[in-house]
């Protein structure tokens, strides 16, 4: 039996936090969360705080890192516009299934209800983005709740919790008796269900034109081995959801890449035309479906997933498998037979389009250029036109390579998340690939990279253009540029960069961007390579929302 000490709540948040092995938390100070900001610097513990410029990029910060990591993200505000800052980050967390813990700092009890300065009903707030959030009115819960969010967090299908905490429950004295290892969280999964399993290897095994679509729930659960291993001995092809990038290596022949709006040619034909689809930790998103009635098309659809509540959400399917996918694929590879499909395998060998020149200073052949050099660099990316060229031409190795934001498309995501990423892979080279509208969201963390000395490679991709926009409005808007174009160079990135006290180099070529890659690839601080881009560039393939994914633009 572990002995009790007598802790103020503050000091009990600081204890549980070690005792769950949290190594870092991503926190802001206020008001309210002085207490517990006083607790951090009294007490001898093993956790580094880490302070962003924002809040908000504080909770992208711990996303990334639990991302990469395997552990919960930890992240601490004041109460109010602390609070509220964190909304996105916390959204985004949601809808990508990441395991967070945020505290919100609150007013005192005394106080609530009162319109109090600095008083927002946070709960209520995050309810429809948490898997559960708390408030704690008595200190005797507060080791519990945080046991609970802890448990909550990242059992089953992961995702952020909110422990809202009044200030003075930080301030009062009560009984802490540390954490036993039987209160741990654990993860208890369903069985597959035989009948699904033995259904779902009968309509495998007579399929002709077999497809694999696999989404970030084969990361979260970490089958990456188990896919490729049922893959492999089924002979079937592979289609990844923008989350799923990663889970089966690029160069593997199975694999097609990503699939949907901006997915390849060959890798949207063989989805729409295969004859049985086997879904895996996706959750048929509209932005890889396109016309559900389409996407359907003659096949047979098999969906896995932790989460029921996925299952005929979005799609129609014929066998559903709920359970965890690391402990589905061994059975259900069992029971295929292993196999190879040479007149579809041609059949999709047909589909790739005619490649653009290689000496031609474009994004395909820039990330080419980078990717050669960080290879096995932890990729992580803003939201827009870069995000998709990364995951069109990025060669992903393994698992948890490829951090973005997929559910929520958060412009300001990647440069807090970098941070994350690179405190949780310290001996990891970690890039950063940002379009200019999404680093002008966000580029006061320049400060906490430099502050941190943080080695993250930062490679902007300046079109002077909100491009992803600005493409919808070039083929859909007759060239309207509503708003999307930016301050037409006005703004120094280099000089920029330069005061927060991180080197930069500027790119206009791909004999300048060898030259800068080759003189940052040894080193170990924080560098900005700013490369020059026509706004004219565009993402292509392209799905129009709502066509089906065999409908394809090209520039």
């Amino acid at each position: 039996m572990k002995k009790a000490e007598k802790l103020l709540g503050s000091e009990i948040v600081v204890r549980c936090l070690e005792e769950l092995g949290v190594e870092h938390v991503f926190s802001f100070p206020g008001g309210v969360v002085i207490p517990l900001f006083d607790a951090f610097y009294r007490m001898d513990h093993t956790i580094t705080q880490i302070e962003p410029c924002h809040e908000q990029n504080g909770v992208h910060a711990a996303d990334g890192y639990a991302r990469v990591s395997g552990k919960v993200g930890v992240a601490i505000t004041t109460s109010g516009p602390g609070a509220t800052n964190a909304i996105t980050g916390i959204a985004n967390a949601y809808l990508d299934s990441v395991p967070l813990v945020v505290f919100t700092g609150q007013v005192a009890q005394s106080l609530l209800g009162k319109d109090s300065f600095q008083e927002i009903d946070i709960v209520s707030v995050t309810m429809q983005i948490t898997k559960h959030s708390f408030q704690v009115r008595d200190v005797s819960m507060l080791a519990p709740s945080i046991y609970e969010a802890f448990n909550i967090a990242s059992t089953g299908r992961p995702g952020p919790v909110v422990i809202d905490i009044p200030k003075d429950i930080f301030m009062t004295e009560t009984e802490y008796i540390p954490l036993s290892d039987e209160r741990k969280p654990v993860n208890y999964f369903p069985t597959p269900s035989r009948d699904a399993l033995v259904r779902s290897a009968e309509f495998i095994n007579r399929a002709e034109r077999p497809m694999i679509y696999a989404g970030g729930g084969v990361l979260k659960s970490g089958a990456s081995e188990e896919l490729v291993a049922f893959a492999e001995k089924a002979g079937i092809p592979v289609a990844n959801s923008l989350m799923g990038l990663g889970c089966i290596p690029r160069d593997n022949p199975l694999s097609l890449g990503f699939v949907g709006m901006h997915g390849s040619q060959e890798c949207n034909l063989a989805v729409i035309n295969c004859d049985t689809l086997i879904a895996i930790g996706a959750r048929f998103s509209d932005r890889v479906t396109g016309n559900i009635n389409e996407f359907m098309r003659d096949k047979k659809i098999i969906h896995i997933d932790i989460d029921p509540t996925e299952f005929e959400k979005n799609i129609q399917v014929n066998v559903h498998i709920q359970a965890n996918i690391k402990d589905v694929l061994p059975a259900l590879s069992k029971l295929v037979e292993e196999k190879k499909h040479p007149e579809w395998y041609k059949q999709i060998a047909e589909w790739p389009l005619p490649e653009r020149p290689k000496d031609e200073y474009n994004p395909k052949n820039m990330l080419e250029h980078i990717n050669q050099v960080f290879e096995d660099a932890y990729v992580v990316t803003e939201v827009g036109q870069h995000q998709m060229w990364v995951g069109q031409y990025w060669k992903f190795k393994f698992p948890g390579q490829y951090v973005t934001s997929g559910g929520l498309g958060t412009m300001g995501f990647g440069l807090g998340a970098a941070v994350g990423v690179q405190l949780a892979k310290p001996d990891k080279d970690v890039i950063l690939v940002a379009g200019d509208g999404s680093f002008r969201m966000n580029c006061q963390e320049l400060i906490t990279v430099k502050r941190y000395n943080l080695p993250i490679k930062i490679f902007l991709f300046d079109n002077q253009t909100l491009g992803m926009v600005r493409q919808w409005q070039k083929l859909f808007n007759e060239k309207r540029y509503a708003q999307t174009d930016l301050d037409q160079g006005t703004t120094d990135y280099l000089k920029l960069a330069a005061a927060s006290g991180i080197k930069g180099f500027e790119v206009n070529t791909l004999e300048e961007l060898d030259d800068a890659l080759e003189k940052i690839k040894e080193m170990k601080e924080p560098v900005l390579v700013h490369c020059n881009i026509s706004k004219e560039e565009g993402v292509y393939p392209m799905v129009p929302a709502g066509k089906p994914i065999d409908e394809i633009y090209y520039e």
